[in-house]
């Protein structure tokens, strides 16, 4: 027996302890759970701290304020804004959000320093490039040598008869040789610029095929008209872009890629075609046109296949 109540003793405690602790975590998850007030951004979950990235994109869109879009996400890692701009423009240009708004998104993330291939349609302005310097030598000065006169020896007449003095003759100087002219050193070969960098438009072929769907065909060559698979391509239109790789299709060539143009109405759409991970546009104002059919005929909208090779390096 006093094993027994010894045993209780002990055992009181523990039990206490056990009880006190489950209470209090039902109190504190249940009965009065902690709510955070006016708290950091930085401190929240990470899907509320991209919640938080997109609310405040949105809000610069409302009011274009860009230093208050800073300054709410001042305290975010550069990561978290990074990717909650990216997908809420992708996003929105997936679902063809106005251009206004996209421009505006667009706007922000390029003062972010955020990139995302959908924002590039809105971004690109074709600038000329500088010409080329010239380089023209200029000609030689032609040496002249100027002959020294031979002094003349003229008597002084007399009276008195006098002896003429035999002039002993001078040596002549000899020409001064001219200097050779400066050869010009030609500057070193400019380096071969990677191929992307060089892909332009080399050809541009309608299709006209009765129960075609319509699209647009890329075919991308290298300098030996080969086809090259492995190319990024990308399809921009306002409001959204997408996305291909040469070379998935091998029935139809190793640099053959393709897009589904049914947006919208057929020819109200304006299109451009990039290549690489940024997608510069190397082909802009790409619109479906129908085909030419006779009287007789149904109207028919066509497609496009379009071929990008290599444009010759600049030679000076």
């Amino acid at each position: 027996m006093r094993m027994s109540g010894f045993s209780a003793r002990q055992a009181a405690p523990a039990i206490g302890l056990v009880v006190g602790l489950a209470l209090g975590l039902v109190y504190t998850w249940v009965v009065a759970p902690v709510e955070l007030v006016n708290t950091h951004p930085v401190l929240l979950r990470t899907d509320y701290r991209w919640d938080w990235v997109r609310l405040a994109a949105l809000s610069y869109v409302a009011d274009g304020n860009l230093g208050r879009a800073r300054a709410r996400l001042a305290e975010l890692e550069h990561e978290d804004v990074t990717s909650a701009i990216q997908i809420l423009i992708e996003e929105y240009a997936a679902a063809g959000r106005p251009a206004e708004i996209m421009r505006s998104l667009t706007t922000l993330a390029q003062a972010l320093d955020v990139h995302t291939p959908a924002m590039l349609v809105y971004l690109y302005t074709p600038a000329s490039s500088p010409p080329a310097p010239v380089y023209t030598p200029s000609p030689p000065p032609t040496p002249t040598s100027s002959p020294t006169p031979a002094p003349s020896h003229t008597p002084t007449p007399t009276s008195e008869p006098t002896h003429t003095p035999t002039s002993t003759p001078r040596a002549s100087s000899p020409l001064p040789t001219p200097t050779p002219e400066p050869t010009s050193t030609p500057p070193p070969p400019t380096p071969t610029p990677p191929l992307l960098s060089r892909l332009q438009l080399a050809e541009q072929e309608q299709i006209c095929k009765p129960g075609q769907t319509e699209h647009i065909e890329v075919v991308v060559r290298d300098e030996r008209g080969a086809g090259l698979a492995g190319v990024v391509v990308w399809l921009m239109w306002p409001g959204g872009a997408d996305r291909a790789v040469t070379g998935l299709k091998p029935q139809s060539g190793a640099g053959y890629a393709d897009f589904n143009a049914e947006r919208g109405v057929p020819g109200s759409v304006n299109y451009a075609l990039g290549v690489g991970e940024l997608g510069m546009p190397l082909v802009t104002n790409l619109r479906l046109e129908p085909c030419p059919v006779e009287e007789d005929e149904e109207p028919l909208m066509g497609s496009w296949r379009i071929v990008l090779g290599p444009r010759p390096p600049e030679t000076e």
